[in-house]
């Protein structure tokens, strides 16, 4: 069983480490490139073990890719990482905070941007 995510130009496959499913898959992308005609830069692909492997390098020179472990990153947000650890949400929060008031004034309608810079400054 292989199953998979898009997203954009990104694929993330899932798969167990059973040798079936990775010839499969290996044979899945090589298929893919040749009735297609699109190279998958496997430089630029990682594999992120779930749980502890051993062979994981051997896997990885099987496939060209390179190694990864959580928590990474994917899009410039934490993947793996505990959804309520504030070390690690609180700078993506800061950077939401620091752009919200440019995305406020691009929404404001003319009048409303003009009132706004009428407006006294507040700190």
């Amino acid at each position: 069983m292989i199953s998979q995510l898009l997203f954009a130009y990104d694929t993330l496959i899932f798969c167990k480490r059973e040798e079936s499913h990775l010839g499969y898959l290996r044979c899945i992308l090589v298929l893919f490139k040749a009735m297609s005609g699109l190279k998958i830069n496997l430089s630029k692909s990682v594999l992120i073990p779930i749980n502890d492997l051993q062979e994981l390098n051997n896997l990885a020179h099987f496939f060209g890719c390179g190694v990864d472990y959580l928590p990474s990153s994917y899009l410039r947000l934490p993947l793996g990482a505990t959804y309520k650890c504030k070390v690690v949400w609180e700078p993506e929060v800061e950077k939401f905070q620091k752009k919200l008031p440019r995305w406020k004034s691009k929404l404001l309608s003319r009048g409303g941007r003009l009132t706004l810079l009428k407006a006294p400054f507040r700190v």
